[in-house]
């Protein structure tokens, strides 16, 4: 990863792909997973100052998250931002 990667999903959601072949991988690459809301995520102050890039657009309308394509994110994040 070029750039710090958060997945975020229910916990239920969550736990089931750790019991997969992919958790191991997955973290191997430094992506983090975490069960927070992402709108309350980015509500923390320490959150707002980070640049965020997202595919979602409840996020980018309601935080500071510029908003992106999966294609362009998943370039990003594996080869580097511009």
């Amino acid at each position: 990863m070029t750039i710090s990667t958060v997945f975020t999903s229910a916990p239920a959601v969550i736990q089931k792909f750790k019991e997969t072949e992919y958790a191991a991988r997955l973290e191997a690459t430094g992506v983090i997973l975490s069960y927070i809301c992402p709108l309350m995520y980015m509500n923390n102050p320490l959150s707002k100052k980070m640049p965020v890039i997202t595919s979602s657009n409840k996020l980018r309308t309601y935080t500071s998250a510029r908003f992106y394509t999966d294609d362009e994110i998943l370039k990003m994040i594996t080869k580097g931002a511009n």
